[in-house]
C-alpha cells in the first residue's frame, strides 16, 4: 500500500500531497451494481503559501475524471461532479462513479489529485468478487498486499528517513501534514449478515483511515514504528504494528462480507 509507506517514510512525500484529503466511498447494491464516491480536496491555504498567494483552487476536468472512470473499469461511468469546499481552507471537487458489475471495478489504495487512479493503473488496486447466494449478496475485497509479485520479498536497504527525534523537524513535518486525511470505505445499501472486516459501522466497512495530526501527536509510538518497519514492507508486515496507534486503521489482504 504506497500511501502507508507514504506516512512511515514522511521524507518522500511532497508538499502537495502533504496538503491532501481525500475521502473514497464504495457503496454496492445486492444486485453487484452501485456508486464510487471521491471527494478530492487540498488545503488552498497550504499552497498559496508555497505560491506566493497566486493559486486557483484545483478543478479537475470532466474529461480527466471520465478518463478516470475507464481506468476503474468497464462499464465504469461519471454520474456527476461538483466543485466543494470543506472546513479550514480546504477546496476541491466530488466526483460520483456508477457501475453495473463491481467485480469489473478497481479502485485505487492512494490518493491522488486526478481522482481514482491518476495517470495511469494502480500499481496497487482494490478489487471485488461479487456473488447471489439466494437471499443474501457476498461481497470479497481483495486489496493489494504488495505492489507487483505477491511473494515475499527480501527485505530492502534502510531508506534514509528524517529524524523523528528532532523537534525542530518534528515541527516541520506536523505543519507539513496539518489536514493531512485519508479514507476509503465500503458501504451496502441494506443491512450486513455478516463479515470478517474489523472496522464496521452499521452497513459500512472502513478498509483504510489516515489522520495525520492524530497520527503525528503521539510521536513515541511514531518513532517505534518507524524502526520496526522497511518503507517496501507488506500489508501483512505493517498490520500487528498498528492497533494500538490512533489515526491509521487499515484492514485487509482479504475482506469478505454478506449481506441483504
Amino acid at each position: 500500500m504506497r500511501v502507508v509507506r507514504l506516512l512511515l517514510v514522511l521524507a518522500a512525500a511532497t508538499s502537495l500531497t502533504a496538503c491532501l484529503n481525500s475521502t473514497t466511498l464504495v457503496k454496492v447494491k445486492p444486485d453487484g451494481s452501485g456508486t464510487v464516491e471521491q471527494t478530492t480536496l487540498v488545503n488552498m491555504a497550504a499552497i498559496k503559501g508555497m505560491a506566493g498567494g497566486q493559486s486557483s483552487a484545483p478543478m479537475t476536468s470532466r474529461e480527466e475524471l471520465e478518463r478516470t472512470a475507464a481506468r476503474m473499469g468497464k462499464g465504469v461511468r461519471l454520474l456527476s461532479t461538483e466543485p466543494i469546499k470543506g472546513a479550514n481552507g480546504f477546496e476541491g471537487t466530488k466526483a460520483i462513479f456508477t457501475f453495473d458489475d463491481i467485480n469489473l471495478v478497481e479502485v485505487s489504495q492512494d490518493p491522488n489529485m486526478g481522482g481514482a487512479s491518476g495517470g495511469g493503473k494502480s500499481e496497487s488496486p482494490v478489487k471485488f468478487n461479487f456473488t447471489r447466494n439466494g437471499a443474501t449478496s457476498t461481497l470479497t475485497i481483495n486489496i493489494a498486499d504488495r505492489p507487483g509479485s505477491g511473494k515475499p520479498q527480501e527485505p530492502s536497504a534502510p531508506t534514509e528517513m528524517p529524524d523523528l527525534t528532532n523537534p525542530m523537524i518534528m515541527g516541520m513535518i506536523k505543519s507539513m501534514f496539518q489536514g493531512f486525511k485519508v479514507n476509503l470505505d465500503l458501504e451496502v445499501v441494506g443491512s450486513i449478515v455478516k463479515t470478517n472486516a474489523e472496522y464496521v459501522d452499521g452497513p459500512r466497512i472502513t478498509m483504510l483511515e489516515m489522520d495525520m495530526a492524530a497520527l503525528l501527536a503521539d510521536e513515541a509510538k511514531l518513532k517505534a514504528l518507524q524502526g520496526k518497519i522497511s518503507p517496501d514492507a507488506s500489508f501483512s508486515d505493517i498490520k500487528p504494528y498498528l492497533k494500538d496507534i490512533k489515526g491509521i486503521k487499515i484492514d485487509g489482504p482479504s475482506i469478505s462480507v454478506e449481506f441483504k
